[in-house]
C-alpha cells in the first residue's frame, strides 16, 4: 500500500499519489474563480448600495425589519469590497502575490469572516422580527423593538463574529492569512490551533442561526394558515353588515402586505441556506480529496449570495422594487401613504 501524502503536516489517506496534490488542475481554473470573484464584487457593490440607499431615501422603507436588512446589506457590501483580494490570492501559484504586504491577505480574511458571521446573525434577527410582528400584538412588538434594543441587537450581531475572529489576530491561537492549499485568504492550516477555532466559528455561525430561522418561519407558516381561516370565517359571519366592505378590504390588504414581505424575506433565507450548505458539507469532509476540491467551488457559491439578496428585493419586494425603479430613473421616490404608526414599530403596514 502506498504511503499517504502529507498536506500541511496532516495525513490525508485518501490522497495517496506519487505526485504532489494540486487543487487546481489548470491555471484557467484559477482564472475562472478570479473572474467570478471580480464579477460578484462589482455587481454586489452596486446591488447592496441600492438596497441601503433605498431605505435611506424611502420613508416607508424605514421600518424595524429593514434596520436588520440594512445591517445585512452592509455586511455584504463590505465583503464585496474585500472580495477582489481573494481573486488576487487565487491567481498566485507560488504563494501570496504581494509578499511585501501579507497584512492585506490577513485583513481580507478577517473582514470576510466577520461579515459572514454578521450576515447569518442578521438573517436570524430578521426571522425573529417577522415572527414577533406576525404572531404577537402590536404592543408586544413595540415593547421589544425599542430604539435601544434594536441598536443592541445590531451591535451584538457584529460583536459576536468580531470577538471570535479577533482571537487569532491578538494571540497565537489560530491564524489568518494566505493558505497555500486553497490559494486563498482564510484560515492557515499550518497553525495547529486553526482547525478547532475554525470549527468553533462554523458551529457558532450556521447551525444555531439556522435552527432559529427554521423555527420562526415554521411558526409563522402555521399561524398564517390558522389566522387566514379565521379571518375568512369572520368575514362570512359579518357579511350582514356589522363590518363594512371597506373595513374588510383594508384589513385583508394589510394582512396580505405583511405576508408578501415575509415571503420575500423567506426567499432570502432560503437562498442563503442553499448557498451555504455546500460549504458546510465541504468543511466537514476535509479528509477526502473530493471534500478539498469541493471547498473552493462551495466558497464561490457562497460568495454568489452577496448579489442574490438585492436581486430578490428588486424582483419580489413591492416597496424595494418601486424604490429601485425611481432610483434608476434618477427621480425622487414618492412618499406614498404613510401609516399612522411610527417607523420603529413592527406592526406598521409597510413592513
Amino acid at each position: 500500500m502506498e504511503k499517504a501524502t502529507a498536506l500541511n503536516g496532516t495525513l490525508w489517506p485518501s490522497l495517496s499519489t506519487q505526485e504532489p496534490f494540486r487543487l487546481y488542475r489548470t491555471y484557467g481554473e484559477r482564472q475562472m474563480f478570479a473572474a467570478l470573484y471580480i464579477m460578484v464584487s462589482i455587481i454586489g457593490v452596486a446591488g447592496n448600495t441600492f438596497v441601503i440607499a433605498a431605505v435611506v431615501l424611502s420613508r416607508r422603507l424605514r421600518t424595524v425589519t429593514n434596520v436588520f436588512v440594512v445591517s445585512l446589506s452592509t455586511s455584504d457590501l463590505i465583503s464585496c469590497f474585500f472580495l477582489p483580494w481573494e481573486a488576487v490570492a487565487v491567481l498566485g501559484e507560488n504563494g501570496w502575490p504581494l509578499p511585501q504586504a501579507p497584512w492585506i491577505c490577513v485583513t481580507a480574511s478577517a473582514v470576510l469572516h466577520v461579515s459572514y458571521g454578521c450576515s447569518i446573525n442578521s438573517l436570524a434577527l430578521i426571522a425573529v422580527n417577522r415572527w414577533v410582528g406576525i404572531t404577537k400584538s402590536g404592543s408586544t412588538s413595540r415593547r421589544i423593538y425599542t430604539r435601544r434594543n434594536i441598536a443592541f441587537m445590531v451591535a451584538l450581531s457584529w460583536a459576536l463574529p468580531l470577538g471570535i475572529i479577533s482571537v487569532p489576530l491578538l494571540t497565537d491561537y489560530g491564524e489568518h492569512g494566505y493558505e497555500p492549499l486553497y490559494s486563498a485568504c482564510g484560515w492557515v492550516k499550518a497553525n495547529p490551533y486553526t482547525t478547532p477555532l475554525a470549527v468553533t466559528f462554523c458551529i457558532c455561525f450556521f447551525p444555531i442561526q439556522l435552527c432559529i430561522i427554521m423555527c420562526c418561519y415554521i411558526s409563522i407558516f402555521r399561524y398564517v394558515l390558522k389566522t387566514s381561516r379565521r379571518m375568512l370565517s369572520y368575514d362570512t359571519q359579518t357579511v350582514s353588515g356589522e363590518v363594512s366592505g371597506a373595513a374588510r378590504a383594508k384589513r385583508m390588504n394589510m394582512w396580505k402586505r405583511k405576508i408578501a414581505v415575509t415571503k420575500n424575506l423567506a426567499y432570502i433565507v432560503l437562498a442563503y441556506v442553499i448557498c451555504q450548505s455546500p460549504y458546510f458539507l465541504a468543511v466537514t469532509q476535509q479528509k477526502y480529496e473530493w471534500g478539498i476540491r469541493l471547498t473552493m467551488y462551495s466558497i464561490a457559491i457562497l460568495y454568489c449570495n452577496l448579489l442574490v439578496n438585492p436581486a430578490i428585493y428588486a424582483t419580489s419586494h413591492p416597496y424595494f422594487k418601486e424604490a429601485f425603479t425611481f432610483m434608476v430613473r434618477c427621480k425622487d421616490i414618492p412618499e406614498g401613504r404613510v401609516h399612522s404608526q411610527r417607523t420603529f414599530s413592527t406592526s406598521t403596514s409597510t413592513r
